[in-house]
């Protein structure tokens, strides 16, 4: 029985449809490769439409759980999401700089020609913001939590059942066919062969710094224990996946929620801490555009920048974080006006920094993603050392 359970988990699926499709998929029509596509998209819009419930439930049940420590948790939060990124901007600069400078990677033109087309779309977009429903979820879980009242506290506790159902009975069942749309559009596009051809030097080095650093961290957090480490990096690949495939982080948030669960003492952490901050701590972006901004100023004869004006970029681009759209090549649009008044990248250099993230923005958002499982451990770890410090004190 767990054998045929892990057989048919998500991750050998996805192995298995991976494989299924480099090899026959030329030998799919064109109509059925835009079919499935096309309703990879209506799931993907489907996701993103409820969302915003899921966020609001999830929110607002993980403050009103935690009762009165609701102030606590968001001024932990925001700061350690200013930290985490912070840092992730200044070791790309620190371990991939001297690399780029080297001259040893160099980047070029690259255009595969080929785009497929989704053959049909529904047009679905959700009833509010994803921002807003993060603020009403705050302000309704604060609420709940101090004043304990009924009606406000049956609503959150059914729209958590309610999230609850959407996630286990209608959106994990349907996570193969979801992936499946496209790998199918990345195998007509050519683009894993292209970039293992053109990028593969330089896709090497932002997955390894960004893996490398979070797995480190991770260990870190898991006392210096390898099988802990990967039992909880285990828990979250799912959602890593699914960044993968869909180059969305929003989409995976509700599968990272359901695996960041098994790796927290109190569940509810998870439920809060990802929605939250799942479009502002994007701490594989913080390894990616760097790492390809800096390749752009090297191939264009412009060297590295000094620390100081790179120090400048990364407020920058700690600030920026808080407006990033979690949506395929968002933080690419965002970044594009930074690197522009810090560096003086001309149209030349945007048009090239956003058209190479658009073919790294697969394992951007995975790692992203993996990001997200592991900030709500280390919030866990922070936001415990705080509250047993102060129990500590007032005795």
């Amino acid at each position: 029985m767990q054998f045929a359970k892990s057989l048919f988990s998500l991750p050998v699926l996805v192995l298995v449809l991976f494989f299924c499709t480099f090899i026959f998929g030329n030998l799919l029509d064109i109509t059925i490769k835009s079919n499935l596509y096309a309703i990879s998209i209506l799931i993907k819009d489907l996701i993103v439409c409820i969302l915003p419930i899921i966020i609001f439930s999830f929110v607002s049940s993980g403050i009103m759980n935690l009762q009165k420590e609701s102030t606590k948790i968001i001024l932990i939060l925001v700061p350690l999401v200013c930290i985490s990124n912070f840092l992730g901007f200044w070791i790309s600069y620190t371990c991939a700089g001297p690399l780029l400078k080297s001259g040893a990677i160099s980047i070029s033109k690259l255009d595969s020609g080929v785009v497929l087309h989704e053959a049909w779309h529904i047009c679905i977009k959700p009833l509010i913001k994803n921002d807003i429903a993060l603020i009403l979820g705050v302000i309704v879980g604060i609420l709940a939590g101090i004043y304990r009242i009924q009606i406000i506290k049956k609503t959150i506790e059914t729209c958590a059942i309610f999230s609850n159902f959407i996630l286990k009975k209608i959106i994990c069942p349907a996570l193969p066919l979801f992936v499946l749309g496209f790998i199918v559009k990345m195998q007509h596009e050519g683009s894993l062969i292209i970039i293992a051809k053109e990028y593969s030097q330089l896709l090497a080095i932002v997955a390894i710094l960004t893996y490398g650093y979070m797995f480190f961290l991770l260990f870190c957090l898991s006392n210096f224990n390898i099988r802990a480490t990967l039992t909880k990096a285990k828990n979250v690949l799912q959602g890593v996946i699914i960044g993968l495939c869909s180059m969305s982080s929003a989409a995976a948030i509700p599968v990272t929620i359901k695996g960041s669960e098994k790796n927290l003492d109190n569940p509810d952490i998870a439920k809060f801490v990802i929605p939250a901050t799942a479009n502002m701590h994007l701490l594989g972006d913080c390894f990616a555009i760097p790492v390809i901004g800096l390749a752009i100023m090297i191939s264009f004869g412009q060297g590295l920048p000094s620390p100081l004006q790179y120090l400048v970029f990364s407020l920058y681009g700690v600030v920026a974080k808080f407006a990033a759209a979690g949506i395929p090549g968002g933080s690419a649009v965002i970044f594009a006006p930074i690197f522009e008044q810090i560096f003086g990248f001309d149209q030349t250099m945007v048009t090239a920094l956003t058209a190479i993230y658009m073919l790294f923005d697969p394992i951007a958002t995975s790692s992203n993603v993996f990001g997200h499982g592991v900030f709500a451990v280390l919030f866990e770890k922070v936001y415990t050392y705080f509250n047993t410090r102060n129990k500590y004190i007032n005795k």
